[in-house]
């Protein structure tokens, strides 16, 4: 199993028909999958996704971290141009 650092959102940054999730409680990831890469905040490593598929976690993805409040999106790549 992989763990994938999600990224910070930038401002201005808001996908079409997207929305952020909000994790309640630290101790458990928002979305729990059954894929192999694990998806934690990029400012304090708290697993905000479990064992989740790729495909499944798009620029769409937004999760505000329970530990820390950081919104994260899940898209680490830049699109070609």
């Amino acid at each position: 199993m992989a763990t994938i650092t999600m990224r910070l959102i930038r401002d201005g940054e808001v996908p079409f028909d997207g929305g952020t999730a909000i994790q309640d409680d630290p101790e458990r990831p928002v979305f729990r999958g059954n894929g192999p890469d694990d998806y934690v905040c990029v400012v304090c490593g708290n697993v905000l996704a479990a064992a989740m598929q790729p495909v499944q976690m798009t620029k769409k993805v937004r999760v505000r971290c329970g530990r820390c409040s950081t919104v994260n999106v899940a898209v680490t790549e830049e699109p070609a141009a």
